[in-house]
């Protein structure tokens, strides 16, 4: 997401390239809904009612929670990243090494639906900045009703 393009305006494009805003809900409510053993299970998908979503590195659930409490986290610059003070910038620094590659990609079932869709869970800015991408924070964070209200 550029600069320019506000979280509401990605919600729709993605959301145009899966089927529509129905099937962009029915996943995220699809992820709500997904017990963390399969996230972090050696399958790598999630299946929901119109297409796939997979993502491209085994995740481990020490890293997957750290992942998700540091998307719920409010800074005012979106950095996860903490001081070396702070005893837990180590922990989040391996996490975000570990993660940094990682990617998910949506496919609808029907590609008359749309192309689909990929986004990474975090932006890695400079050596002392990492945020988590703002995609990653609507389908696995945003409260459903906070994320339908950006859809529009």
């Amino acid at each position: 997401m550029d600069n320019e393009q506000t979280l509401s305006e990605l919600l729709r494009e993605c959301s145009d390239k899966v089927g529509g805003k129905n099937f962009f809900l029915t996943l995220a409510e699809t992820i709500r809904t997904t017990r963390e053993g399969i996230i972090v299970g050696e399958k790598k998908q999630i299946n929901y009612s119109n297409g796939v979503m997979t993502w491209n590195k085994t995740l481990h659930a020490d890293n997957w929670r750290l992942l998700v409490e540091s998307a719920k986290v409010r800074t005012k610059d979106g950095n996860i990243l903490l001081g070396a003070e702070d005893k837990r910038h180590k922990s989040i620094l391996n996490m975000i090494r570990t993660l940094k590659p990682l990617t998910f990609t949506v496919t609808p079932t029907n590609s008359a639906d749309g192309e689909g869709f990929s986004f990474s869970a975090l932006e890695v800015i400079d050596d002392k900045t990492t945020r988590i991408s703002p995609l990653f924070k609507a389908m696995f964070v945003m409260p459903l009703d906070v994320l339908k209200k950006n859809m529009g």
